[in-house]
């Protein structure tokens, strides 16, 4: 029989063993959380890059890039490890948004606002400015897309900025950022009744004319972060051979709206009661914010009383905009025809350039189901990269140095591609042919005339993008 001293013993002994377990499980929770591989999904037979001017001294396939030339993907330990404050998906992508980003990497631009054949306009922003840095013959150019309702002010562009613009490179090889913000956003004017969508690749073509029109011998690579990821995904896809493009890194693309949708709307509570609403409402408020033109412009296929019907709504959802709004603007049957065809897995096929894709396996609004993994195992062009961490356009992970809060993991693999594609020196590709019409000051693409430009305005300089753009940021 057990004495009360043996019993008090034995209890003792057990809830010992059960808080040291109970912390075991705990920590390995959390490193399972915090630290994570990266897993590459590639072609067996890829594409081999053949170059003019190959700094790296040896012939390469795309996959051989990526596993000599880009440590943060593939090497001794390619790993994304969290900042302990902000463990799993949801807390990383809430935090892009939540998170206090103005000082960190300014950027100065110097914009340009470019009036289109549909009477849109585009705004350009430049980094670095030509007054502080003017052109030179050859220069890579890099076109930057953003995510929904963001800017050239956004926290994710910046930093893959700044990190771009440290490199230590001659003047005739360092990069021209040039940041596409879309219609309506981050100060954009609205000067026709349309906005932008999901897969609006014009306006892309739009600012690739005007790219090859000022920089004619350069070379150009894109980078797209979220929804302008799909939309630049899309466009390579579209262009197939002829794209004008060198290479492009597309982050968290969104990939398939179809399967996407769902998702949002009936996954997780977070997505159902979160995301959903926060999507829908950014649309929502680009839409208010411009509803002007809407109102006054007799071309407006949106109704006076369907404005006023939808500006009131409270708690629009994503489905709401895309069912009542997107189809009337840009001549949808109904959202889920337009999820359908701006989907850029349909076009995975046609990418004709090298292209690296980055996803996380803990995206709360991109479920890993979006990426098109049977397509991209038959494309030679793509490589899709899948983190375990860093939720939806975060990767917050920690940093190499103390004073700092936090790194944005993406940068380094991202830096390390382009780097690697600018080493290799490919070849220019064939650029669009440009016909210019001299009276009016206007350049068209041959065969084109809906693509095209009109510089309209003098230059301004802006720091980190417009400033506050009032419309929702960070995804």
């Amino acid at each position: 029989m057990l004495s009360c001293s043996d019993y008090f013993g034995s209890t003792t002994i057990l809830a010992s063993g059960a808080t040291l377990i109970v912390l075991y499980l705990g920590i390995a929770y959390t490193r399972r959380i915090l630290v994570s591989g990266v897993k590459l999904v590639y072609s067996a037979t890829s594409a081999s890059l053949i170059s003019e001017t190959n700094l790296l001294n040896k012939p390469l396939t795309l996959v051989d890039l990526v596993k000599t030339e880009v440590p943060a993907l593939h090497g001794p330990e390619p790993i994304f490890r969290s900042v302990w404050w902000l463990p799993g998906g949801n807390a990383q992508t809430i935090y892009c948004s939540l998170g206090a980003f103005n000082q960190v990497d300014p950027i100065v631009y110097e914009r340009k606002l470019l009036r289109l054949p549909d009477g849109g306009t585009l705004a350009l922003d430049i980094t670095p400015p030509f007054s502080v840095h003017p052109r030179t013959i050859g220069e890579p150019v890099l076109l930057v897309t953003h995510g929904l309702t963001g800017g050239s002010h956004e926290s994710y562009v910046r930093a893959a900025l700044t990190a771009l613009a440290s490199l230590e490179l001659p003047s005739d090889r360092r990069f021209r950022a040039v940041v596409l913000n879309s219609r309506g956003c981050n100060g954009s004017p609205v000067t026709s009744p349309k906005l932008y969508h999901a897969g609006t690749t014009d306006d892309i073509r739009d600012a690739v004319l005007w790219i090859c029109h000022t920089f004619p011998g350069s070379s150009i690579f894109g980078l797209g972060f979220s929804l302008g990821a799909n939309t630049l995904t899309k466009y390579v896809g579209e262009e197939g051979p002829d794209c004008p493009m060198s290479g492009i890194v597309s982050l968290a693309n969104v990939w398939d709206f179809a399967r996407g949708s769902p998702h949002i709307e009936y996954g997780s509570w977070m997505n159902r009661f979160i995301y959903d609403f926060v999507l829908g409402g950014a649309l929502q408020a680009l839409l208010r914010q411009h509803r002007r033109i809407f109102y006054e412009d007799p071309a407006s296929p949106l109704s006076a009383t369907l404005l006023d019907g939808f500006l009131k709504r409270k708690n629009v959802r994503l489905r709401d905009y895309d069912s009542v709004i997107t189809p009337r603007i840009y001549g949808f049957k109904d959202s889920t025809d337009y999820y359908s065809a701006i989907s850029s897995c349909r076009v995975v096929h046609r990418i004709s350039i090298p292209c690296l894709a980055i996803n996380a396996a803990d995206d709360p609004i991109v479920t890993v189901d979006n990426i098109p993994v049977c397509q991209i195992l038959q494309s030679s062009w793509v490589i899709q990269a899948i983190t375990g961490g860093g939720g939806h356009m975060g990767w917050f992970e920690s940093p190499n140095r103390s004073g700092q809060n936090y790194q944005r993991w993406y940068v380094k693999p991202t830096v390390q591609y382009l780097l690697a594609l600018l080493k290799l020196g490919l070849a220019v590709r064939p650029k669009p042919r440009i016909t210019e019409d001299s009276n009016r000051g206007v350049y068209v693409q041959e065969n084109r005339p809906d693509i095209g430009f009109r510089e309209v305005e003098e230059d301004s300089i802006v720091t980190s993008g417009a400033g506050d753009s009032k419309l929702f940021s960070g995804w």
